[in-house]
């Protein structure tokens, strides 16, 4: 496991995170998002975040749940749909992360001639392939958002945008 302390400190000589990355991902299972935004909100005790094993869900200024990466990734364990009292999360839902991540060449390790392969290592659907030895791009037709990847990159190369 990454020392998050070290991989902040060691990132923050390098890069700063967008801004653009700060947008709320809606979480998998979702029905529907107009559902998902209209009454997640009302919700009294977000059992979803408490049933979060990987702690990723938090909930936005208007109470809203979304998705954040910084310390981990999604693994798609189902509890959040198993726990949701409003039915706005169903197993039946397509198991879908609406983001879309990328590989800021500019600051990436790798593609500046540093062996890493951090972002590839946790990728499970082996999203990341390189080409060679130091240029990872992300596929973005095999990629299933789950956000690993950005969670690891010890310069924070990988960016991601919410496609909510």
């Amino acid at each position: 496991m990454v020392d998050h302390h070290k991989r902040e400190a060691f990132a923050s000589l390098f890069t700063s995170r967008s801004k653009a990355q700060k947008l709320p991902i809606r979480l998998p299972y979702a029905l529907d998002a107009k559902r998902f935004s209209a009454l997640c909100p009302s919700c009294v005790d977000a059992p979803c975040v408490q049933a979060c094993e990987e702690r990723i869900i938090v909930l936005e200024e208007d109470k809203t749940p979304s998705l954040l990466f910084t310390e981990s990734g999604c693994t798609f364990c189902e509890k959040c749909a198993e726990v949701c009292d409003l039915d706005v999360l169903s197993l039946e839902a397509p198991r879908v992360i609406h983001a879309r991540f990328s590989i800021d060449t500019k600051s990436c390790l790798a593609w500046n001639g540093v062996v890493c392969c951090c972002c590839a290592d946790v990728c499970t659907p082996k999203a990341i392939p390189f080409f060679g030895m130091f240029r990872p791009l992300v596929e973005m037709q095999t990629c299933i958002g789950c956000g690993l990847c950005y969670s690891v990159c010890p310069v924070n190369a990988v960016q991601y945008v919410a496609l909510n």
